[in-house]
């Protein structure tokens, strides 16, 4: 049996329901694609705002038998670990060569200019470099004041006055360190920048040196910075 015709009527009611259903479809299409598009972006900004800092610059170093239990940070122009990590010495080589190093000395005795014998470290260690200096033995410039992890201190730069060192007027890691060999002073092809930091009843002696010829300011800058990182523990 035929169907009948839609009469016109019937025909246009049809008709303008299927252009709304299709209107409805195209909306929510479009909606769809809207939402995806929001959560695309925020996972992306979410991402970015989540990504983990970049690495700290050099690598932190912790004494093993220091009589000063320390932490501190290392660059990359040093060697690492120290060579010694004794009770009372903490020597680092630059990574560039033998020349340019940075020790931590807590002395056990020094010898005064002049002088064969041993004595025990002045209690005013920075008093003792100053007389050093009116002496006319060794020069000292660009003094300033700082603090090393809270302690008082004072940084400053040493040269030696004379054309010829004074072994141990320093000091000494070990009370029977010979004076030439394992003590330490002030001689004439170095320069030092050296900061002197009392530590309880103890005087913590840290300096980097170079060749006073040619100096490397980038490694004495590099100390000073070694020092604002260090760590009492």
């Amino acid at each position: 049996m035929r169907r009948p015709a839609l009469a016109p009527a019937a025909s246009g009611v049809l008709a303008a329901s299927l252009r709304y259903r299709l209107a409805v479809a195209v909306c929510l299409s479009a909606l769809t694609l809207l939402v995806m598009a929001g959560c695309s972006s925020a996972a992306s900004t979410s991402g970015s705002a989540t990504a983990s800092p970049s690495s700290p610059t050099g690598q932190t170093y912790a004494s093993k038998a220091f009589v000063v239990p320390l932490a501190v940070t290392l660059g990359a122009s040093l060697k690492s670990p120290p060579n010694p990590d004794s009770r009372n010495l903490l020597s680092w080589d630059a990574a560039d060569g033998p020349n340019n190093k940075v020790r931590f000395l807590v002395p056990v005795n020094l010898y005064r200019p002049g002088s064969v014998f041993p004595e025990a470290p002045p209690k005013d260690y920075l008093t003792y470099l100053q007389e050093l200096a009116s002496q006319g033995i060794i020069k000292l410039s660009d003094v300033t004041k700082i603090t090393v992890d809270g302690h008082p201190a004072t940084l400053m730069t040493e040269t030696l006055a004379t054309d010829h060192g004074f072994d141990g007027a320093l000091g000494c890691p070990k009370a029977d360190a010979d004076q030439a060999e394992g003590c330490y002073g002030p001689q004439p092809e170095w320069i030092s920048r050296i900061a002197v930091i009392p530590v309880g009843n103890s005087t913590l002696l840290a300096w980097a040196r170079t060749s006073k010829a040619s100096p490397n300011e980038a490694f004495l800058t590099t100390f000073e910075t070694m020092l604002n990182s260090v760590r009492f523990r």
